[in-house]
Order: C-alpha cells, then sequence, then structure tokens
C-alpha cells in the first residue's frame, strides 16, 4: 500500500482521504491484523490512487 501510495507521490493519509477510507480499516490491513479485506476497500483504495481495480490486480505481486 505504502509502495503505490509512493508511486503517485502520495501519503497514505492523502490516499485515504481521497478514497474515503477508515483509518482503522488501512491501519488493521497495513499491520497484518486484516489478512482479507472486502472488495470495497479495495476499490475505495484504488479510487484513492486513480488506479483502476483491475489494475490493480493485474500486479506481479498477483500473478504466479
Amino acid at each position: 500500500m505504502k509502495e503505490l501510495a509512493a508511486e503517485r507521490n502520495m501519503t497514505i493519509h492523502q490516499v485515504i482521504q481521497k478514497g474515503g477510507l477508515n483509518q482503522a480499516t488501512i491501519s488493521e490491513l497495513m499491520s497484518g491484523r486484516t489478512k482479507h479485506p472486502k472488495v470495497s476497500t479495495i476499490q475505495k483504495f484504488c479510487n484513492g490512487l486513480d488506479l483502476d481495480i483491475s489494475t490493480f490486480f493485474n500486479t506481479a505481486k498477483f500473478k504466479k
């Protein structure tokens, strides 16, 4: 998450504000307490990055 934000010269805080996410939700994801985020959470994160969700999932991290 930090890498994606940094690639767009944004902070995580900027991304969550723009995407309409809750800080607690992102904190849980980043700390590993939440292992399986809802698709709606991923969509909001992508919205905050101005990134299409299909592009998000079409990265090397999801290909095996």
